[in-house]
């Protein structure tokens, strides 16, 4: 019994003697440093999700017009329809020469976390904010925006590539700026029958 009290007692004072040293910094790692290059590769890793359509799509860290309306895409890794979509304009330079010449688009993962600084906001906003503020569920998800950030037209799913053609043509029209996204899901609907979509 002595002999336990005993060991007791020298381990109470290892433990509060060891409590008031100070600790050797040079011992304790404080983290890892990544180098600016490992740093830029982890924010645009979302980047690599979309690289064969990269030449396509703007870098969504920062979310600007340049005087064109918004084209954002939504998607998720493992998404089957996000790449059927990235295959679709990867192979079809109509949709790519019309995507680069009268839209601003941007390919938005919503699997990464990232911060999207969006120029009609004024604005800086986490990927899931956005996810949020244009209530994402399924992917891909297309959001058709006036230049001015007003929300035009949303479109949950693949479209194929006719009507993907026609809906891009379509939402260019800047009188569309005037109408509520009802009026004008109901006069896209009209125009695919017009063109036998």
């Amino acid at each position: 019994m002595k002999k336990n009290h005993f060991l007791m007692c020298i381990a109470l004072m290892f433990l509060f003697g060891a409590c008031q040293e100070k600790i050797d910094e040079n011992v304790v790692s404080s983290g890892t440093s990544n180098t600016k290059e490992q740093l830029l590769a982890m924010e645009n890793i979302d980047r690599n999700s979309y690289a064969e359509v990269a030449d396509v799509f703007q870098e969504t860290s920062k979310i600007t017009s340049n005087h064109l309306p918004f084209l954002l895409v939504f998607s998720a890794n493992g998404c089957a329809y996000c790449d059927r979509l990235k295959n679709l304009i990867k192979e079809n330079s109509d949709i790519k020469e019309f995507l680069t010449t009268h839209y601003a688009p941007y390919y938005i993962n919503i699997s990464y976390t990232k911060m999207h600084e969006v120029s009609f906001l004024n604005q800086t906003l986490s990927t899931s904010d956005l996810v949020q503020k244009y209530n994402i569920k399924p992917t891909p998800t297309l959001v058709f925006l006036s230049k001015e950030g007003k929300e035009l037209f949303v479109y949950p799913g693949f479209m194929p590539k006719n009507r993907f053609l026609a809906t891009l043509e379509f939402l260019t029209n800047p009188t569309l700026t005037q109408k509520d996204s009802k009026t004008i899901a109901q006069e896209l609907q009209l125009y695919f029958q017009e063109k036998g979509i």
